[in-house]
Parts: C-alpha cells; structure tokens; sequence
C-alpha cells in the first residue's frame, strides 16, 4: 500500500534512474487518468469513462496503466509505488487516489491506494483481484472485467458493503473443486463447442465445477413451471455453473460456456432474486416471465420445448435486460423481443430483433446449416446475419457475432438494422471505439437519423470528450427534431445531461475557474467572454499598476543618478 514516505528500497531502486524518461511513462496530457500501451485496446474508450465517472461519483482520483511488461529487476509492488509518486495520484482530490496497474506478459494486476484510503480498499480486497484479472486478460471480454474492477471500487465507497469480487466480476474461481479436463462437457452434447467461433476453449472448460450424474439430475425441466423455478433458485443458491443442466435451453448452455462465472456469481445472483421477492408470473403461449417486486433482478425468462417442458430461457434475459450492480437497478435493453408483454408497450429497437427458433429445432444444427451456407456462399451476407442473430440472441456470444455482422456489413453497407445490432453489440462488448464508423454510415445513410444523431453526440461526449464537436451534433439534433416533431425534447434532455455531467466535473475539479469558464464556453458561448473579462480584468489591473510603478521607481532612480 502507498505511504507518505516510499520505500527505501524503492528509492534506491530507481535513484541512479533519475535522469532516465523511460523509468515511468509520461502522464498523459488528454486523459491524466489513463495509459495504454498494449495491443489490447479495444476497451480504451469505455475504460476512460468508467474511471472519469468514477471520479464524479465518489471524489477519488482513479488512474489506470497498462503495460506490456516491467523494466528488467523491478518488482511490480515497487514500480507502482513509485509511479504513484511520481505522477502525484491523488494530489488534486484531497489525497484519495487509487492506481490499477496492469502488466499484460505476467497478467498482473498490482493496485496501489493512498494512505487515507488503506481502511477502506484493505490489502485482502485489493489482493481479491488477482485471480479473475489473471484468468480473463487473455479471454476477449478482459474489457467487461475492466469496468465490473471499477464497479468494485465504486459499490465499496458508495453503498459501503463488503464486496464479493468474484461475483462482482464474474470471475472465474481458482479451487481444489474446479473440474481439470473437458471431457465430459465434450460428451455433454455441445458439438459446436469445437468450432471456430467459441474463443479459449480449453481454458474455459477447465475453470467449471463438476457435479455428479445424480446432482444433473435435480436440475432438469418440468411441465410444471413452479418446479422448473424451485430448481432453478436452487441451482443458483449453491452456486452451481455447470452448463449442462436440464432445465436450461440450449442457447442458455451456449451462454455458460462463453461466459463460466464462478460459483459466487450465482450465489450473488440468487441473493439479488431473494431482495427482489415477491415475484409473479406473466404467460403468453409458450413463453414466461418471472416479474419481481423490486429493481434488485431483471425478469427470469422461460419457454416450453417441443415436449412441453419449461426451461430457462437465461440468454434471452441477459441479452435483453441491464442491470447496474452498483446502483441494484435493472430494466428492458430491447424494446421489441419477444418476452415484452412482460413490460408493456415500448417504442421498437432500431436494431434487427429476430424471432425465436421454433422449439422443435435444434440450435446447434441450426448453426451447423448456417455454417455450411456461409461456406456455400461466402458472398451472401444474409447468411452471416443470420448466424449472428443465434450467437448473439439466443447464445449471448457477442465476439463471434460482431465479427460475424462485420462480415455481412462489408457484402451489404446500407443495411441499417444490422449497423443499429453492431452498435448495440459493441457498446456491450464493451468496444465502443469500434462504434464511430458505424454511427457515421448512420448519418450518411439519413442525415437527419435522431437515434443516430443522440448516439453519436453521447458517444463523443462520454467517450472521446470532445465536448464542442458533441455540442455540434446536439445542434444537428435539434435541427432533425425540428424538422420531423417541431418538439426538442430529445435536444433539451441531452443537454441538461451534458450540463450535470460536466457540472460533476467541476466538482471534483481544483482547477474549478478554467473548468467553469470551459462549461460556459460549451454551453453559453457569449457569457463566456463576459467571465473571462471579469477574471481577467483585475488582473490586467494589477499588472499595469506593477508596470506603472516599476516605471515610476526606475525613472526616480534614473533621475537621481542623473543629479549625483
């Protein structure tokens, strides 16, 4: 942990490195909280709002550096010691800063706090870490973990709990009870675990627990509802992350595979259902929705199979719901698939929403025939949507999706429900830097797109902050909405957004002048220049006062001079 005064044997460390600019990378002028200079970038823009907003939410400077690998004989705890002192972390929010340091060839995760935060973020909760970070760098999804890392942090300050990390970020745990081979997942059914598109296979197979033939099951579907959901609630209460169970659909044993979460996970997801209860339950046809009381869980989906047996539809709930962990808040993402009458009436999503395989099919050799066709005919661009449609939809594969949707972009630019899914898919990857040319076809496709116009202006305040170019596109906003409503709802809402989040800024800012003439700048251009006059006026006075008498004093000693 960082102390007032460092290390001796830090110092001694780096003393005859003084000289050396390559000891500690330079802070960065743009984003003073962030540096990357890894090949894993894609979660660069997502990461500097998480930090930015974590900042704003709580008063605690959080920076993040990302390596490729340590100066030779340098222990990481005592390179993060001293770059906290020596990019000063914490200096200009009263002493409270914290330091993510991740190393990318050792996948290492070292954090360092100041001293006045040491009671709050213990070395056992730091140190918590370690495990899930080292498991998931080299996964595609190392960005969700980023910011389910940053969450951590901000639910420990914020709603003041001890936090199970590996809960918190999905993690995947490292224990004597973990299943060390595959092989029986591979005899479990799941043949398209094999292919192209499922990323560090054997590395997720070997982190789930096994259990007995005899657990499986009391796990299975039922035509009666209730007993599916019993089972369901105990399945999660003991923390069980086998992806096989019976009362699972098939897209939702897919999801577990892409995504092992630990046993915590499922226990602390059991627990967000038990402060959400009661529930109720909603029909329609073969479909159900678990509705709770409260905002602690998003709905549980089911539907019935060709046999008419309930089973939990979990990849459906995911992909179609958020939930802040931080906050206990959840609600629809979709607008327009199938479980919403569960909700109620909602304006329908920009993006592609397919409907579901009837029940008699197989997923997986839907996805095998898909799979063929794409390899019949690599120049149709439906097949690749369509493929896309089961991995993210009914999987919740959204790697293997986007890289799918990219591939029928460039056969079919102009399809704009499949530009609208990629959106959607990259800002939950999260990627959401891969998003501006696909926000830009947008515009070029419909200049005056509201959504893409409301998009693309968040876009470049939350996550590039280019403030007066996101000010612009509110203007263009404004225009369209003029143009098709003769209302600015829209326009007036993201602005007063725009006006709190840079008001935050503020807040936590000590340079609080510069920034409040900025918000002035970006929001009430002409005012100001009125600020600037009055900040700078007196001290333009003072100055010409000094000048007046500096000249007054030298032409009184000149003249003495003169006279002597």
């Amino acid at each position: 942990m960082h102390k007032v005064i460092l290390p001796i044997c830090v110092l001694i460390i780096f003393s005859g490195c003084e000289g050396d600019k390559d000891v500690y990378p330079k802070r960065p002028k743009d984003t003073p909280y962030y540096l990357n200079e890894t090949s894993v970038t894609e979660m660069n823009q997502n990461a500097r709002m998480s930090l930015r907003e974590a900042r704003e939410k709580t008063g605690i400077e959080y920076v993040t550096v990302i390596l490729e690998t340590l100066p030779e004989n340098v222990r990481v705890e005592e390179y993060a010691a001293g770059l906290f002192h020596e990019w000063k972390i914490g200096a200009r929010t009263d002493g409270k800063g914290v330091l993510l340091l991740f190393i990318e060839d050792t996948h290492t995760l070292k954090i360092e706090v100041s001293y006045d935060l040491e009671g709050v973020f213990t070395d056992a909760f730091c140190s918590s870490f370690q495990p899930t970070v080292k498991s998931y760098y080299a996964g595609r999804y190392f960005g969700d973990v980023f910011c389910g890392l940053v969450e951590c942090f901000e639910r420990r300050i914020l709603v003041e709990e001890d936090i199970d990390v590996e809960a918190m970020l999905k993690g995947i745990a490292q224990d004597p009870e973990l299943l060390k081979s595959s092989e029986v997942f591979l005899s479990g059914g799941a043949g398209i675990i094999d292919d192209e598109y499922f990323y560090e296979k054997d590395a997720k197979l070997s982190f789930i627990r096994e259990i007995g033939v005899e657990k499986i099951r009391e796990f299975d579907g039922d035509r009666d509802i209730d007993v599916v959901l019993k089972r369901y609630f105990k399945s999660l209460e003991e923390g069980i992350n086998y992806p096989f169970l019976g009362l699972l659909t098939e897209g939702s044993r897919m999801k577990r595979l892409e995504y092992p979460e630990s046993a915590h996970f499922y226990k602390s997801r059991w627990e967000d259902c038990r402060r959400a209860f009661p529930h109720r339950i909603r029909y329609k046809g073969d479909l159900a929705a678990v509705i709770f009381s409260k905002p602690q869980s998003f709905p549980i989906f089911l539907r019935k199979d060709g046999q008419g047996y309930w089973r939990v539809d979990a990849a459906r709930a995911w992909v179609s719901n958020w939930q802040n962990f931080a906050k206990n808040e959840s609600g629809p993402l979709h607008k327009d698939h199938p479980w919403m009458f569960a909700y109620g009436k909602f304006k329908k999503s920009r993006c592609h929403v397919p409907d579901l395989l009837p029940a008699s099919l197989s997923l997986a050799d839907e996805i095998s025939r898909l799979e063929r066709a794409i390899k019949a005919e690599p120049e149709r661009a439906s097949n690749y949507f369509k493929l896309a449609d089961l991995f993210y939809w009914d999987c919740l594969w959204i790697g293997a999706a986007i890289d799918l949707v990219e591939k029928g972009l460039d056969l079919e630019p102009d399809n704009v429900p499949y530009r609208w899914l990629i959106v959607f898919m990259r800002y939950r990857f999260p990627d959401p830097e891969s998003n501006v040319k696909h926000l830009e076809k947008l515009l070029e496709i419909d200049p005056y797109d509201l959504e893409a116009l409301r998009y693309y202006g968040r876009h470049q305040w939350y996550y590039t902050m280019q403030y007066g170019e996101a000010m612009q596109t509110l203007r263009k906003l404004e225009a369209a909405e003029l143009k098709q409503t003769d209302d600015t709802r829209l326009y007036k809402w993201h602005l007063n957004d725009f006006k709190a989040n840079y008001w935050n800024q503020i807040a936590v800012d000590r340079n609080i002048v510069w920034k409040i003439w900025n918000y002035l700048y970006i929001f009430y251009r002409p005012y100001a220049w009125y600020f600037a006059a009055a900040v700078l006026l007196p001290v333009v006075l003072v100055v010409i006062t000094w000048v007046v008498v500096v000249i007054l004093i030298l032409r009184h000693i000149r003249k003495g001079s003169v006279q002597n």
